[in-house]
């Protein structure tokens, strides 16, 4: 019985050193892992304000401009809050302008456009297609 007591014994160390040795180890991996990382990273202290590019963006869509232009198309306004876009529309005929805030502004159909405005449905779409063309020459410039 001795035998085996001692035997047991000796398992248990064994396993016990092994066990220790496992772990000394891992942390010794664990270690130059980190060392590997501390030498690419840099720290934030060491940085100028000056060489931060800016974290967060902001919106334009709730920046107020300096002068809202408002339209009034079918008894209901519209307000453009952009005043180069105002401008351009500005320079439109009234029909094509009323087809424009109709559309895009006011959200209707072509079909809807056509009875309001009493005009064929080709008439709404030229008037569409060619004041956006004219909007965008005058934008560029």
């Amino acid at each position: 019985m001795m035998n085996t007591e001692q035997y047991r014994e000796h398992i248990e160390r064994t396993f016990n050193a092994f066990c220790k040795i496992v772990l000394y180890h891992a942390v010794l991996g664990i270690y130059k892992k980190i060392r590997k990382k501390q030498q690419f990273e840099v720290s934030l202290d060491y940085l100028r304000e000056f060489d931060f590019e800016p974290v967060t963006t902001t919106d334009e869509y709730f920046v107020k401009y300096d002068m809202p232009t408002t339209f009034t198309v079918c008894g209901k306004s519209v307000i453009v809050e952009s005043e180069q876009l105002a401008a351009a529309l500005l320079r439109l005929p009234e029909k094509r302008r009323e087809v424009l805030f109709l559309r895009y502004y006011l959200g209707y159909s072509d079909t809807e456009i056509c009875q309001i405005c009493s005009i064929s449905r080709s008439a709404v779409s030229a008037g569409e297609r060619l004041p956006c063309t004219y909007c965008k020459k005058k934008w560029r410039r």
